[in-house]
This record gives structure tokens, C-alpha cells and sequence, in this order.
């Protein structure tokens, strides 16, 4: 992206950033198979990359947030942490969302 500063010059801003955050899952039931779907969409709806990581999850504790399975594989139960990293085009538009849905409890589930 190309944007003009107060002097008029060019300057270029990178999309390659990556935001990240540490998330806690505080649904009773943990990231089961309606939220993965949900997050899945999120994802999905932006030109981004979305990941989370399970903190001390050993081998295979990172998700692409596009696929539910690999959100499943995750075995995030409640209390379970996670960092989510997001970069892209649309990566601040996607990562908000994606942290609203979280701190929503996705979406007010019990």
C-alpha cells in the first residue's frame, strides 16, 4: 500500500506485519465443532492468514484458522491458551474480529 506523507513523498506500508495475541478459551466446552465453524467463517471473510497456537501443546499445536478440522485437532478446551497470529492485507479487520469472537465467548455460548 502507497501512502503520501505531509511532505507529499511516497512512502510504502508494509502488509506483511503480524499481529498476534495470547487468547484464554473460556467456553465451557472449549473450541468444539459449532466455534471452529464459526472462527473457520471469520476467517475465511478476510484476505488473511490466521493461525492460533496452542501454548504447551507439543507437536502439531498450531491451526490454520481456514480449516475446522485443524481447529478440532487443537483439543482446546476451556482454559486452554492460545495465540492467535493474523497477517495480511485485511490482517487488523480479520484479527479483531476473530478477538471479538473470542472475548464474546464465541458468541455468548455457555
Amino acid at each position: 500500500m502507497i501512502l503520501n506523507n505531509d511532505t507529499g513523498a511516497e512512502e510504502v506500508m508494509s502488509t506483511d506485519a503480524i499481529l498476534e495475541r495470547v487468547i484464554t478459551v473460556g467456553n465451557t466446552m472449549g473450541l468444539h465443532a459449532r466455534p471452529a465453524a464459526q472462527l473457520a467463517k471469520i476467517a475465511l471473510d478476510f484476505d488473511a492468514s490466521m493461525s492460533v497456537e496452542k501454548i504447551d501443546g507439543g507437536e502439531d499445536s498450531v491451526a490454520d484458522c481456514r480449516s475446522v478440522l485443524s481447529l478440532l485437532m487443537l483439543a482446546a478446551g476451556k482454559g486452554s491458551r492460545l495465540i492467535l497470529r493474523v497477517s495480511g492485507r485485511q490482517a487488523e479487520a480479520a484479527f479483531n474480529a476473530a478477538l471479538e469472537f473470542f472475548e464474546s465467548n464465541f458468541g455468548g455460548e455457555e
